[in-house]
């Protein structure tokens, strides 16, 4: 096998083999900016074989909205003896697609210092040209993004916020030292974070949380918690993105309460009822004991057909008000239903306590009701059924109820008893 020995010089056979293998587009051309030399590579590149190009001038495979401006760079290289440095231009390929070059190149001097020509080096960036306009894409989003966006390194310094990110927290704008943020103040998580809590595959904990504003206001977020990972599973950085979920939330609310609260009175209504009476007879005290009070307002219906519906809502306002301020605060008072309203009281274990609690109920009636300097008498008849003794279920507590209301109302209203059987 030969050698070459040191003081041997390479020939131009060696340097031509090393130019043909080479993954680098190398080329020359002339004054007249016409191809002189090109290696073989260019087909992979453009499409073109070397001998192809050989004559033509390197602006005519140029996109041609970029011929001017290249022109213009050459011309002045030239004029001034100076190399291409990192020039970037948009080439077309042989089947009509974009390529994406980056060249450099020095320029050939003849004797009068004139420049006559250049031999450079072509890179296909196409690749990495279309990663840093998809990254530029993604970040152009990034920071128009009303959602909170932040990453930080594996000790949990801030290394970047969004601009959501930095009104939210008080950042300013510029601030040079972002990794004196410490990351716990846009992610109240990462000291929580376990390994049950991260997917095994991308380390990813999703969920809802509580950060605080620059303003110290906590804020509920629907918040993404990325770990990632290096080969060696070791923490490399965190990313997190949270939206505020504050209207969300708040509409939440108000959905839950329309759907437990009687809209005109306020009070709890029909289905946050059953799910009272359910909750208490789920108790696991087995000895618990409570009793309900079936309340109707005697005649109420004269007020709707002689003053009108209108009247007839201030009515209850004002009853529910007035009841509301008359029972303890622990007891549940709801409006079932039209003039029918429902009192659920815990801790009263003698007959009589029940008995003293209904008659204190029927006095706040003894006061007529003011409506436009008007005064309007209203009574009420109660039936009163106590579980588990008058029922073990919810209709039969209630239907007890009821039904001993009523029989109190044939008596002449105005008045309350207790059920007399067990219904149960």
């Amino acid at each position: 096998m030969n050698s070459m020995k040191d003081n041997d010089t390479p020939s131009n056979d060696f340097f031509r083999l090393l130019v043909e293998h080479v993954n680098d587009w190398i080329w020359q051309i002339n004054e007249q900016w016409e191809f002189t030399y090109s290696n073989s590579i260019v087909e992979e590149t453009l499409g073109y074989s070397a001998n192809e190009l050989l004559g033509k001038s390197m602006f005519s495979f140029i996109k041609i909205n970029e011929v001017e401006s290249v022109q213009a760079i050459v011309l002045s290289a030239m004029e001034n003896n100076s190399s291409l440095q990192n020039l970037d231009f948009t080439m077309i390929h042989r089947n009509g697609h974009e390529v994406f070059i980056e060249t450099n190149a020095n320029p050939i001097i003849d004797n009068q210092n004139n420049t006559i020509g250049y031999r450079g080096i072509n890179r296909d960036i196409t690749l990495w040209k279309k990663n840093q306009d998809r990254q530029q894409q993604l970040l152009d989003i990034i920071e128009a993004s009303p959602d909170l966006i932040a990453t930080a390194d594996s000790f949990g310094n801030t290394t970047y916020l969004n601009p959501s990110a930095r009104a939210f927290l008080g950042i300013p704008e510029g601030i040079e030292e972002l990794h004196s943020v410490n990351a716990q103040l846009w992610t109240n998580k990462i000291v929580d974070i376990n390994e049950n809590e991260l997917s095994a595959e991308k380390s990813i904990w999703r969920g809802e949380n509580t950060l605080s504003n620059s303003m110290g206001k906590e804020i509920p977020v629907s918040q993404i918690i990325v770990t990632h990972k290096a080969n060696n599973q070791n923490i490399h950085f965190l990313s997190t993105i949270a939206r505020d979920i504050s209207e969300r939330k708040a509409y939440e609310k108000i959905i839950k309460r329309q759907a437990l609260y009687d809209t005109l009175t306020e009070l709890p209504n029909r289905r946050h009822l059953y799910k009272t009476i359910s909750r208490l007879m789920d108790s696991k005290d087995k000895e618990k004991t409570f009793a309900l009070l079936f309340i109707d307002i005697d005649d109420f219906k004269q007020i709707n057909d002689t003053l009108g519906h209108k009247y007839g809502d201030r009515a209850l306002k004002l009853i529910a008000a007035r009841m509301k301020g008359s029972v303890r605060e622990n007891d549940f008072l709801c409006r079932l239903g039209g003039d029918e309203f429902i009192l659920l009281v815990e801790g009263m274990n003698t007959k009589q306590e029940v008995e003293d609690y209904a008659k204190r109920l029927i006095s706040i009636f003894n006061h007529p009701l003011r409506m436009d300097n008007k005064l309007h008498s209203i009574t009420c008849s109660i039936g009163i059924s106590i579980y588990p003794d008058h029922g073990k279920d919810i209709e039969t507590l209630m239907q007890n109820a009821d039904k001993i209301m009523y029989h109190m109302k044939k008596q002449g209203k105005n008045g309350f008893q207790i059920t007399q059987t067990n219904g149960g």
